[in-house]
């Protein structure tokens, strides 16, 4: 005799979601802010590190922020040509950066990135290391706005989860989910750390092996976090929305490349909270579960509003940060497309076919 489904479910579901949005709105808003005044006192000497993966254009925006810096001590700006195929060394040259050139390709046991980033900081002589994605846009004052910071409070180093620029509503729905669900799971001993923004001394980064020291994981920004926190050092993420901005993804192949990497890895690292983060996500779905039920005869109408309001008001506050509250109408879907992605990412990694990243399997 087949087991009917309950439809009760996904509606009181639904209202989980508010909890858990207030759970991820507070876990955001918690962490340390970098401080808006401009330091003038003199500062070690810093070294910027851009790994660059056919990151013509992208650097061709960076490297005149990076030169126009306001940094009360010596800056050296270093771009690492991670074998591209199109003329990120030519551009890096026009500039004047220091260029390091990996035609030799990534030695063995290696993934591409943490070995880009590593040559690079083998190959730095600043006292504090700035790793920066190519893609990223950097206020004039934020490296030295987060050296005082680190200095002052007698750090290690430090990350940042910077702004976030969506020009697209495909972009909003899904980055929005994503970051919800991400918080909605995140623990203080997560000791996250994101690559698009990480500050390490450079005595630091040597004596704790940095990347060399995860250079066989897909989140290397991750798994570096959790090697500095095993060993002791003090790198705690912080808000970075004022310090630098980011555009994640060029196209929607490259995003749906990105959010499967990034979601079939997290609960490597999430541990009992990727529960937190996968409850979160299927109850700002689940009245798109309840519309389907409505339009079979199984719900009644009269559900359906309070359970999209539910899941909108969980998810204003994030798409208020990423464009507009008013696209939180549209959450379910948002949430439904981050699920089938670290589904398919997680398929992906189960059966050994690898995830393709920046031309790569990883």
């Amino acid at each position: 005799m087949p087991v009917s489904y309950d439809w009760r479910g996904p509606v009181w579901n639904t209202f989980l979601s508010l909890p858990l949005g207030l759970i991820a709105e507070r876990s955001y808003a918690s962490l340390p802010k970098i401080s808006e005044r401009c330091p003038s006192a003199h500062l070690p000497s810093l070294t910027v590190i851009i790994p660059a993966r056919n990151e013509e254009s992208n650097l061709s925006l960076l490297l005149p922020q990076l030169q126009q810096l306001i940094y009360p001590g010596d800056v050296e700006i270093l771009v690492v040509n991670d074998n591209s195929t199109d003329t990120t060394s030519e551009v890096a040259r026009r500039y004047g950066v220091k260029l390091i050139d990996l035609s030799g390709g990534v030695s063995p046991g290696w993934l591409g990135k943490p070995f880009a980033c590593h040559q690079g900081a083998l190959a730095a002589h600043g006292e504090w290391l700035l790793f920066t994605d190519a893609d990223t846009k950097h206020s004039p004052t934020g490296p030295a706005r987060c050296v005082e910071f680190a200095c002052r409070n007698s750090l290690d180093g430090l990350s940042l989860f910077i702004r976030q620029e969506c020009t697209n509503l495909l972009d909003r729905l899904v980055l929005s989910a994503a970051y919800a669900g991400l918080f909605a799971g995140y623990q203080r001993g997560n000791h996250l750390l994101n690559g698009q923004y990480i500050l390490i001394r450079r005595e630091v980064y040597r004596e704790s092996g940095g990347f060399a020291a995860v250079r066989g994981h897909v989140l290397e920004d991750v798994a570096l976090g959790y090697s500095l926190a095993r060993q002791g050092y003090r790198t705690p993420v912080l808000h970075g929305e004022s310090v630098a901005a980011v555009r994640m993804y060029d196209s929607r192949r490259q995003m749906f490349e990105g959010i499967t990497r990034l979601g079939s890895e997290w609960m490597r690292y999430a541990g009992a909270g990727v529960l937190a983060t996968g409850i979160f996500i299927t109850s700002i779905l689940s009245p798109l579960i309840v519309l389907v039920g409505v339009l079979r005869g199984k719900v009644r109408l009269r559900w359906l509003i309070p359970t999209w309001g539910a899941s909108s008001l969980a998810m204003a506050p994030w798409y208020r940060r990423f464009g507009s509250a008013w696209l939180a109408m549209l959450a379910p879907f948002g949430a439904l497309l981050v699920l089938v992605t670290a589904i398919w990412g997680l398929g992906s990694r189960l059966t050994r076919r690898g995830i393709p990243w920046k031309g790569r399997m990883v």
